[in-house]
C-alpha cells in the first residue's frame, strides 16, 4: 500500500522521473485520476521536483531498497 512517506519507483514510461526513486507527501482519497504526489530530489527541465501519478503508476519499495 502507498501512504504518506513511502518510497516508490515510478512506472510512467513518458515521465521524466521514469524508473527513479521518490518520495510519497500526498495520497488523495477523493476520485481524482492522479492521487498520489511524489517529490524527487532531483528537478526537471523546467525546475519541479514533485508529480502527481495514478496508483498504478507507481510501485510501493520495500524499506530496506532505497
Amino acid at each position: 500500500m502507498v501512504g504518506k512517506g513511502s518510497k516508490v519507483r515510478i512506472l510512467r514510461k513518458e515521465s521524466f522521473w521514469y524508473n527513479q526513486v521518490g518520495t510519497v507527501a500526498v495520497v488523495d482519497k477523493s476520485a481524482v485520476r492522479y492521487p498520489v504526489l511524489v517529490r524527487f530530489e532531483n528537478y526537471n527541465y523546467i525546475g519541479t521536483n514533485s508529480a502527481n501519478f495514478g496508483l498504478t503508476e507507481v510501485k510501493a519499495l520495500d524499506e530496506a531498497v532505497k
